[in-house]
């Protein structure tokens, strides 16, 4: 049961990343693609064309930073996952035999009352 919450707590966190993920990448693409439009304004005084380019590197920079965390995360997701789908009949055996002892110990405790 412990391993499940595991996994949900991985998973639900990739989704959240990944649903910050997204957007962002989409300010990013779109704060860039504003520096250059500005940059192509001959008025533009060259202290703005610098500031909209900063702008776009710090959505850059923030970008890699939730990528990271979001590779980080899918990466011991699926180490986990290939673990227990290497180990799964060792696994239900072992989950097998502590459902039988719990039956068991219950019997006994029952039995005892």
């Amino acid at each position: 049961m412990v391993d499940n919450d595991r996994d949900d707590c991985f998973l639900k966190e990739i989704v959240v990343l990944n649903e910050i993920l997204t957007p962002l990448v989409s300010s990013y693409r779109l704060s860039v693609g504003a520096a250059e439009e500005f940059n192509r304004i001959a008025l533009a005084h060259r202290k703005d064309v610098e500031d909209a380019i900063d702008r776009a590197d710090d959505l850059g920079h923030l970008v890699d930073d939730v990528r990271r965390k979001l590779k980080k995360c899918m990466k011991i997701y699926f180490s986990e996952l290939d673990y227990k789908l290497e180990y799964m009949e060792e696994i239900r055996e072992k989950a097998a035999m502590r459902e039988k002892l719990n039956s068991k110990l219950n019997k006994m405790s029952e039995e005892k009352k």
